[in-house]
């Protein structure tokens, strides 16, 4: 509570004559840097909708079932079998009838026969899957995070900067009031 009371305190707007002109300046500043990093919270929720709405054309994708043709490639250790990450060996047909083949990435200890659901274009090549809803709302979520992050950063090195320049003054103001008792010692 006493940490708020103090910043109250000294950001407030007041005609005390006591405060200088570089504080109420800095008050001020304090007051548009709040100001711009709530008014970057519109363009913020805006980019935020608009990749969770950026849904790519995924028209043209279907789902067929892939047979591999060979064992998936597995490295003999000491502990076990583990993947070694090779593509393995497959053939699927598109829903127009046509076959084709290709290498895709399987499962662990995946043996021939094994069928995978894939995804496919127009041509029968495949393709990544269309994005689900929850990797759609991350996406949006965190689009607007990130601008949000991006504005309150450079707002808060800006007001850095007010300040820094408006300290450099108060010094100098310090020093030049200082300067006729330190010629005196």
């Amino acid at each position: 509570m006493k940490l708020a009371t103090a910043w109250w305190r000294r950001y407030r707007l007041d005609r005390n004559p006591l405060r200088r002109r570089s504080d109420r300046v800095e008050s001020m500043a304090l007051a548009v840097a709040a100001s711009l990093v709530l008014l970057s919270l519109w363009p913020a929720v805006a980019a935020g909708r608009q990749a969770y709405e950026s849904v790519p054309d995924t028209t043209d994708r279907q789902q067929v079932r892939a047979t591999l043709l060979a064992d998936a490639p597995v490295a003999y250790l000491s502990f076990g079998e583990v993947a070694t990450g090779e593509l393995t060996p497959a053939r699927w047909t598109t829903a127009s009838g046509r076959q084709h083949t290709g290498r895709l990435r399987a499962p662990v200890l995946a043996k021939s026969g094994t069928e995978l659901n894939i995804w496919v274009d127009a041509g029968g090549h495949q393709v990544a899957p269309p994005p689900s809803r929850d990797e759609l709302r991350i996406t949006g979520v965190a689009t607007g995070m990130l601008i949000m992050l991006v504005s309150a950063t450079l707002v808060t090195a800006a007001f850095a900067g007010v300040r820094w320049l408006l300290d450099r003054g108060r010094y100098r103001a310090w020093d030049a009031a200082w300067s006729p008792v330190k010629d005196s010692l």
